[in-house]
C-alpha cells in the first residue's frame, strides 16, 4: 500500500512537480514520457506500468517515490537489464 510513505523528498520529488505539465499532481504516461529524449525508448512503458501499482494509468507522488524505492532495484535500470540479457548470443549486423 503506497498511501502511508511520505512524500518524495529532494531531487525525486523536484522530478515529480517538473514532470507534472499539467499541474494535477498525477504524471500519465506522456508526461512520464518527457523524461526521454527519444520517444521511443524502451523503458518509458515497463517504468510506467511497474510504478502504476493501481493501475489507473497515472501515477501519483506517492506511486512515483515507491517506485524508486522498491527493493528490486530501479525499473528502468532492471528493463535495460533484461533487454542487454535477451540481445546477448546474437549477431550484430555488419563487419566488426
Amino acid at each position: 500500500d503506497t498511501s502511508i510513505l511520505p512524500i518524495c523528498k529532494d531531487s525525486l520529488g523536484w522530478m515529480f512537480n517538473k514532470l507534472d505539465m499539467n499541474y494535477d499532481l498525477l504524471l500519465d504516461p506522456s508526461e512520464i514520457s518527457a523524461i526521454y529524449l527519444d520517444k521511443y525508448e524502451p523503458c518509458i512503458k515497463p517504468l510506467f506500468n511497474s510504478c502504476d501499482s493501481f493501475k489507473d494509468g497515472k501515477l501519483s507522488n506517492n506511486e512515483w517515490c515507491y517506485c524508486f524505492q522498491k527493493p528490486g532495484g530501479l525499473p528502468c535500470q532492471n528493463e535495460m537489464n533484461r533487454i542487454q540479457k535477451l540481445s546477448r548470443g546474437k549477431s550484430l549486423l555488419g563487419k566488426f
